[in-house]
């Protein structure tokens, strides 16, 4: 007997001592995730925004849509001055820390060649409501709020273009739901959430994050319940099968989403995906060659001028409104641009797309 509560005392002491690992694991897996997610992202906070008052002919109309946890989201419609009637109704999703505005002169471009927009900024974004972004799921949650919203006025074709964050939620928002979208244009997207907190915790932090795979999983399963597991290929399929044509953009130096972790290497390709792999293109990958050389130029005088602890975001948006080049900073890839324009008008017309024809090449072997 005594042997038998001496065992029973130690398998006790062992449990316990698991189980307060576990709890200690959870714990900190909450704060590393809430220390990233769990604040605001303000119009303040950004570097550099476009100037609507420089896209001449480009005019928009502010609306407020609810969210489902009793917020405003705020959007836009954007179109050229020059239609009243258009081809089609593009909606944006943005990438993590920033907003719509950084977009405008991708929504410039399409609005020149006759398409109505509609951009919004996320949870917790510029000047949409919410106390903070969340976590990763929330732009698909956001851009499910968006097109419902859109979609209850909405006669014209409609089509999806996401970056980054909103990459995933045009991507994956098609598990919350499948909308009529005529096309989707993927830019530097990521497939999993969870894998996305880890590989940029890894980059911060070191690779012993990985120890709280299991950890960050669970925390994102209590706080967005099934909608943690839903990935962009997942969305992609469901939406695919639906008869949606998907573009897939990634450029294979991408600093900030792996080619690994990228929806373009995780997709099941089938004949509605098209997929397009660039070669130093980074992140940003629609900036034109002179943007990109520009941008980086920028990020290293900002860099030699102050010391870390003086890299703040009031003398990063000083130096670069004293520095930039504003025809170059906001320039755009023409031969990518039009890559994209050439894939929607086929996905509306319904004939077949192919980049070598769009791009004037002729395919090999022909």
């Amino acid at each position: 007997m005594d042997v038998f509560l001496s065992v029973l005392s130690v398998a006790g002491i062992i449990l316990g001592a698991v189980l307060l690992i576990m709890i200690i694991s959870l714990l900190l897996s909450a704060i590393l995730y809430e220390s990233v997610f769990g604040k605001r992202f303000e119009i303040y906070d950004s570097a550099h925004l476009p100037d609507l008052s420089d896209y001449k002919g480009l005019v928009n109309e502010p609306v407020t849509f609810p969210s489902k946890r009793g917020y405003k989201y705020t959007g836009f419609y954007y179109h050229d001055e020059s239609y009243d009637s258009f081809r089609g109704l593009i909606v944006f999703s943005h990438g993590i820390f920033d907003g719509q505005l950084s977009y405008l002169p991708e929504i410039a471009y399409f609005a020149r060649r006759g398409y109505k927009i509609f951009a919004f900024d996320n949870s917790g974004s510029h000047l949409s409501g919410g106390k903070s972004l969340r976590g990763l799921p929330q732009s698909a949650e956001d851009l499910d709020a968006a097109l419902s919203f859109v979609t209850k006025t909405n006669t014209l074709p409609l089509y999806l273009f996401g970056h980054s964050w909103g990459g995933y939620a045009v991507s994956a928002v098609h598990c919350y739901h499948l909308y009529d979208i005529k096309a989707v244009f993927v830019q530097s997207g990521f497939d999993r959430t969870s894998e996305m907190v880890l590989e940029e915790g890894s980059a911060m932090m070191g690779r012993w994050i990985y120890i709280l795979r299991a950890y960050i999983k669970l925390y994102e399963r209590i706080k967005y319940g099934k909608a943690a597991g839903y990935t962009a290929h997942a969305g992609i399929a469901k939406a695919t099968a639906n008869g949606t044509k998907f573009l897939i953009l990634h450029s294979t130096d991408d600093k900030t989403i792996s080619l690994k972790n990228s929806v373009l290497a995780n997709v099941e390709k089938n004949d509605n995906i098209t997929l397009v792999t660039e070669k130093n293109k980074g992140h940003n990958s629609l900036d034109s060659d002179r943007a990109i050389k520009h941008k980086a130029q920028l990020d290293t005088l900002f860099e030699t001028t102050y010391p870390k602890k003086q890299r703040t975001n009031k003398n990063r948006r000083e130096l670069f409104s004293k520095n930039v080049d504003k025809d170059i900073y906001y320039e755009l890839d023409g031969k990518l641009m039009k890559l994209i324009a050439d894939f929607y008008e086929t996905a509306q017309s319904g004939k077949g797309f192919s980049v070598a024809a769009s791009q004037g090449k002729k395919k090999s072997g022909k």
